[in-house]
């Protein structure tokens, strides 16, 4: 594999960052069993990303690989969670510098307009109900062109395109929308379901002439290879390769590259091949004064023999297919000027052949000519970003001037170390100093490198003190600690301290600030259900609760301290209740009441005050005070003792009888309890 070399890269620094690009060479269309891969599983034992980017990590000449899983259930992706498993699949066989893995989806279906491959997502993006993170209905390109342009670093590219595909983009003048969203499309794609593991069985048909469709139409996108693997032999049916080039071998920058149409189709594993129109580098839209200045260099590390290299040039946009504009056989490089009429517009690719019959596409490089266009020097500068939080990522903004075409960072101490990325993230794991430097290139050169101290703090360590059990009903205090200023993500809480009394199991998180810097702590109450609310039942003269242990009995409101048994002996006639604490505390409601008094009791003191008539009636019943002045309670029970029906009254001395309405209550007898102060009177009355 071809490596970075950081000692070459500063050796030419005073030439243009074109010639500091590396040659990466890999696939990004495949599929594992979260799709419809590995279908081979049975003998290949492998059916996880994981299992296939270690297989694909192994294979000859491939530096990264990318598993773009299909994006809906007709295709068998299950759920989004699959999906975000392929992530952190991908994210553990990454080793930066070595091998790069990459996980994408192939959005839509081929009757329905056809596949596209996207990457740099975090989420998938599809149509069916509870799988998709990010709603894009089926052949709905208009949103997902959108959708694409509006999340940096994502991309996508045309797989195995078919001339009415996309919404017909190449029949139809270019959408710059689509434009913007679409870096590349597949020249070759397949065997699909290729089981040879010996490099051996290579594609042999081309979507040309869609390529040339898309030029003619005016789209700007670059030219790869696909494997389209369904089958455990990830990168190892056919030695043809997607090749880009990138300064740099991470996740981030062979985005950017595909990104940037730095990419070219490749049936050689490891053939390199450069064209640059005016010294940049294909995939770039230069505009720039004078004739377009080609040349084409191509290195195969096999030596072997390159039979022709073979110019094509077009009219963006004009409606008509690219023509041969030179040639030239049996070389590795080829020079050639291009007469251009001033404000004339063209673009070029080059087509090679090699000795052996593989064949090469490149992507294209657009030309403008426009003589009133001086070039000179750029003159690198970024936003002074003084500090940062470590651990975070601190985003720097290029604020170069004269028109600057390429981006070179240098952040010592951080991931990553190096980037090419106008605007990148750094992120330092450490607090300290730190030293970013920026040089940038045009057409007429490099600038002088400007550099930058970033002050990087430690952000806080903030935890949570809490119970983390607690009874329904409680409240527990939240304490949180390590930072110096706190906000509770469940209310607008400020406060270090926050009282919660929740009704359920519930998390709670706090962000801590030290300045701008901020750390996240969560912690998770668990609330425990009350008990069943506990039931008394009568036997000759006992109260017995539907408890064994834990009982508290009460006579009225009066708590009875020493009785605590599963029953309770009543020697004065009242009502009673029952209430039950479990092992961990935790309190049940209070039982219904339950009216105690010996039979010939209760109907004597009910007598002395209150008479009810008629009995038995058929619903209205009069209830006349005789001796009792001011307001008594009413309670309805059943004879197992469950509450039917309450009231509220008052004798005034203005009248002395009452009309309870029972009506709508089942036929039957129950016992009308009336409750003065602490003391109750009882008597059965009849419904019929």
């Amino acid at each position: 594999m071809y490596k970075f070399s950081l000692l070459l890269f500063l050796s030419v620094a005073n030439f243009s960052f074109a010639q500091n690009l590396n040659h990466y060479f890999g696939n990004i269309h495949s599929h594992s069993s979260y799709s419809d891969g590995n279908k081979d599983s049975a003998t290949s034992l492998m059916t996880k990303p994981i299992q296939n980017f270690l297989y694909a990590k192994e294979s000859l000449q491939t530096d990264f690989y990318g598993i773009s899983e299909h994006n809906h259930e007709g295709a068998g992706m299950k759920a989004a969670y699959y999906f975000n498993q392929g992530l952190r699949d991908a994210d553990s066989a990454t080793i930066d510098g070595e091998f790069i893995a990459m996980y994408g989806m192939e959005w839509g279906v081929i009757s329905s307009g056809g596949h596209i491959l996207l990457y740099g997502f975090d989420s998938l993006c599809g149509w069916d109900f509870g799988s998709s993170e990010i709603y894009i209905p089926e052949a709905d390109f208009t949103k997902l062109w959108k959708t694409i342009n509006r999340k940096p670093g994502t991309f996508a590219y045309l797989a195995h395109p078919q001339s009415g595909d996309y919404g017909g983009i190449f029949n139809s003048p270019v959408n710059p929308t689509a434009d913007s969203a679409i870096a590349g499309m597949a020249m070759r794609s397949g065997p699909a379901f290729s089981t040879n593991n010996t490099y051996s069985n290579p594609s042999t048909g081309t979507y040309l002439s869609r390529y040339n469709d898309a030029l003619k139409r005016g789209y700007h996108l670059g030219v790869g290879l696909d494997h389209d693997t369904h089958n455990s032999v990830f990168d190892r049916q056919s030695a043809g390769r997607l090749v880009v080039m990138s300064p740099i071998l991470n996740r981030t920058e062979i985005i950017e590259g595909i990104k940037r149409r730095r990419i070219y189709s490749s049936d050689d594993w490891n053939v390199k091949v450069n064209l640059f129109v005016n010294n940049s580098p294909m995939g770039s839209m230069v505009e720039n004064s004078g004739n377009a200045e080609i040349y084409i260099n191509v290195n195969d590390p096999d030596a072997e023999q390159i039979s022709s290299i073979t110019i094509y040039y077009g009219v963006p946009g004009s409606g008509s297919n690219p023509t041969v504009l030179t040639s030239i056989n049996n070389s590795s490089t080829l020079s050639y000027t291009h007469t251009l009429n001033n404000n004339s517009s063209y673009y070029y690719y080059c087509y090679i052949v090699q000795a052996d019959g593989d064949k090469i596409w490149s992507s294209p490089v657009w030309y403008k000519r426009n003589d009133a266009v001086t070039t000179i020097l750029p003159v690198a500068n970024f936003s002074n970003s003084a500090s940062g939080c470590a651990n975070y990522p601190i985003s720097l903004q290029d604020s170069s001037i004269n028109n600057p075409t390429s981006w070179w960072w240098h952040a010592s101490g951080a991931y990553p170390e190096f980037s090419s990325l106008q605007n990148p993230n750094f992120i330092f794991p450490n607090q300290g100093n730190y030293a970013v430097s920026l040089t940038v290139f045009n057409q007429a050169g490099s600038s002088a490198t400007v550099t930058k101290n970033i002050n990087v703090i430690n952000p806080p360590t903030v935890t949570i003190d809490a119970v983390d059990t607690i009874c329904k009903g409680a409240y527990v205090n939240l304490l949180a600690h390590g930072a110096i200023n706190y906000l509770w993500s469940n209310s607008n809480i400020t406060d270090s301290i926050y009282s919660v009394n929740p009704s359920y199991t519930s998390q709670y998180i706090v962000k801590g600030f030290n300045n701008y810097c901020f750390d996240t702590a969560i912690v998770t109450v668990n609330v425990i259900q009350a008990l069943v609310t506990p039931v008394i039942s009568v036997s000759n003269d006992t109260l017995f609760s539907s408890y064994n242990n834990g009982n508290q009995w009460y006579r009225s409101t009066l708590i009875l301290p020493a009785d605590t048994l599963s029953f309770f002996v009543p020697t004065l006639p009242s009502v009673y209740r029952v209430q039950v604490t479990d092992s961990l505390g935790c309190v049940s409601e209070y039982s219904p009441w339950r009216n105690f008094q010996p039979n010939a009791l209760q109907e004597r003191n009910f007598e002395e005050l209150f008479t009810v008539y008629p009995n038995p009636s058929d619903g209205i019943f009069m209830i006349s005070s005789k001796k009792f002045i001011g307001e008594f309670y009413a309670l309805l029970l059943d004879l197992a003792g469950k509450q039917i029906y309450s009231a509220t009254f008052e004798n005034s001395g203005a009248q002395d009888f009452f009309k309870l309405d029972l009506n709508g209550i089942d036929n039957g007898f129950y016992m009308l309890q009336l409750q003065v102060g602490d003391e109750v009177y009882s008597t059965k009355i009849k419904v019929e």
